[in-house]
């Protein structure tokens, strides 16, 4: 048979239910001190002054001191259940025992419930029967107290212990059941917190009977759900505390990707500051952001194998929590970004070569055109062909072919400015373009220049043995926009007519396009 040590089951709710207490007991002193109050303006009616002093004020001064030492403790409840009673007992002798004094006690009783605790009632009522037994008795032998106002004392006082312990009895039930709804109001609190805090762990220590509790079952069921979701969600996530930097809660893919931290550990210990500074930007940026989110921000890491990596996080500050805390979602995106530049270089640039292709010339040109349309600053497009590749490219084959136009897209970029673009279009067909050209007297000078590395000789072949030395010529066709193209497309189409015109007037040769 289970054996139940009621005094031991209450001390479980003590601390949680503390805050309460510190409150009942500054209500209670304000109750003694009223009661106080009460017998001596009873004081002229009975001249009990002495009494009053002797009782009253010593009991009111131990209430103050108690509920300052001991704010919350069982022993200040203990004693505010006695000090009620023993004003009770002040104020039925001040009455010289009248019955309606003996009224008091229950209404005191009532007060006690405040403190949600059945060992005050018990205390009340256990000073109280020893003040009537007691006092009682001494008033049936002559001794000057008032407890009952005729002498018929065991009659009496069996007939207020029958009285009065159904009404205790019924209060200390109602306290067992206030100390349960103030328990489980103040479990929920403390739940609450935790999840404002991102601490969703803090509950383990609950008994399986606290566990049961209808509020108290519901908010773990709502804490536990949104654990499952931290869990479950496919990207690493933690919550950070602000104040001190700490995580307060991670998920499983955090564990997996950033690796095991305890809870606590600094912010500065995870790989989240593997490069030094990321920590500090990420708390400016999402400082200065209006609403206190960042979505989706580069950074980079540094994982402990050396490798590094980019990743996107997602970070959202929850200022009205105390402390503020911070949800951090993390997804490495090394792969995707290194996609994405295949993917880029693809689209824009010739993998021969590596030069920008045709659709990277065209955005560029657009870019060009439309400086040219709103501030004026004119560009030169110069088309080339070269002379004499095809029998180099049948002749030695198409490797040692790819191999001259290689040696000619470096050649070209190595004469280029930092703002110009060489591009080739396919075959054997490259485009200079010259941005803040002025005139056709740069433009032509950048022509010389190129025909004198193009036509330069090459040495092609592996070794010694095998090199050969050959030489290819070039064709150029200048289009300047001031020449009055109104689109990327006529321009380029006045290029390929000057180019045309180079080539009849017997190659190697630069030739401009006018409009004329």
């Amino acid at each position: 048979m289970l054996r139940v040590n009621w005094f031991d089951h209450e001390a479980r709710f003590d601390t949680l239910l503390h805050p309460y207490r510190v409150r009942a007991d500054r209500i209670m002193v304000g109750m003694n001190a009223f009661l106080l109050i009460i017998c001596l303006l009873l004081v002229p009616l009975y001249d009990t002054l002495f009494a009053v002093m002797l009782i009253g004020v010593p009991t009111l001064l131990l209430a103050v001191l108690l509920a300052r030492l001991y704010p919350g403790e069982l022993i200040t409840r203990l004693y505010m259940g006695a000090a009620f009673m023993v004003f009770t007992g002040l104020i039925i002798h001040q009455n010289a025992g009248d019955i309606e004094a003996h009224f008091s006690a229950f209404g005191l009783i009532g007060v006690l419930l405040y403190y949600r605790d059945w060992r005050t009632i018990l205390m009340a009522t256990t000073v109280i029967y020893l003040h009537h037994l007691i006092l009682g008795y001494a008033q049936t032998i002559g001794i000057a107290v008032y407890v009952f106002d005729t002498n018929t004392f065991w009659l009496l006082f069996w007939k207020h212990v029958a009285y009065f312990l159904p009404f205790v009895l019924m209060m200390a039930y109602l306290s067992i059941w206030l100390r349960r709804e103030g328990y489980e109001d103040q479990h929920v609190i403390a739940i609450a917190q935790d999840i404002m805090q991102g601490n969703l762990v803090a509950d383990k220590h609950l008994a399986i009977d606290q566990r049961q509790a209808p509020l108290i079952q519901s908010v773990l069921m709502m804490k536990n759900r949104l654990l499952d979701l931290l869990r479950v969600m496919p990207v690493p996530a933690a919550v950070i505390r602000l104040d001190n930097e700490t995580l307060v809660n991670i998920n499983e893919a955090w564990e997996r990707k950033m690796g095991i931290l305890p809870i606590g550990a600094k912010v500065q210990d995870s790989l989240i500051c593997s490069v030094p500074g990321t920590w500090d930007r990420l708390l400016e940026a999402l400082h200065a952001s209006p609403d206190k989110l960042l979505d989706k921000r580069e950074i980079s890491l540094r994982y402990p194998n050396g490798s590094e990596a980019i990743c996107e996080v997602s970070v959202i500050l929850h200022e009205e929590s105390h402390p503020v805390m911070a949800i951090l979602t993390l997804e490495d995106i090394t792969k995707r970004k290194q996609n994405e530049q295949t993917m880029h270089r693809l689209a824009f640039y010739d993998m021969l070569t590596e030069l920008p292709n045709r659709s990277h010339l065209m955005h560029y040109l657009e870019d060009a055109f439309v400086r040219w349309s709103e501030s004026g600053i004119g560009f030169a497009v110069l088309t080339m062909d070269l002379d004499g590749f095809k029998p180099i490219n049948d002749t030695y084959g198409h490797d040692l072919g790819d191999n001259v136009l290689q040696i000619i897209g470096k050649r070209l970029l190595n004469i280029k400015r930092e703002s110009d673009l060489i591009a080739r279009l396919g075959g054997d067909e490259f485009v200079v373009v010259l941005s803040h050209c002025i005139d056709h007297t740069s433009a032509y000078a950048m022509a010389e220049r190129v025909i004198t590395v193009i036509t330069a000789p090459m040495q092609l072949g592996a070794n010694d043995q095998s090199r050969i030395t050959v030489e290819v010529g070039v064709s150029i066709g200048i289009a300047h926009i001031a020449e009055g193209a109104v689109s990327i497309d006529e321009l380029l189409k006045q290029a390929d007519v000057a180019l045309y015109r180079a080539k009849e007037a017997g190659k190697r040769q630069a030739v401009f396009y006018r409009a004329d």
